[in-house]
């Protein structure tokens, strides 16, 4: 139940950052124009950042299949 859990939280994050992506998208493109350097830093601390979502994702995972072992 608790994996259950997790994962359906993990696919209503993914979806989530998904749509904030698109969304922010333009605003990222429009920088280009302004600064080169700028727009690449955006862009990896952007994968920085969903580097860190995904790792956090297995973690509830994992949690998740513990939780439900123990129970």
């Amino acid at each position: 139940m608790f994996t259950a859990g997790a994962f359906i939280l993990m696919i209503l994050i993914a979806w989530f950052v998904q749509r904030k992506n698109e969304q922010d998208r333009p605003m990222y493109d429009r920088a280009a124009a302004r600064d080169e350097g700028i727009r690449l830093l955006v862009l990896h601390v952007r994968q920085d950042l969903k580097l860190v979502a995904f790792a956090l994702m297995g973690v509830l995972v994992m949690l998740g299949v513990i939780a439900d072992r123990i129970h």
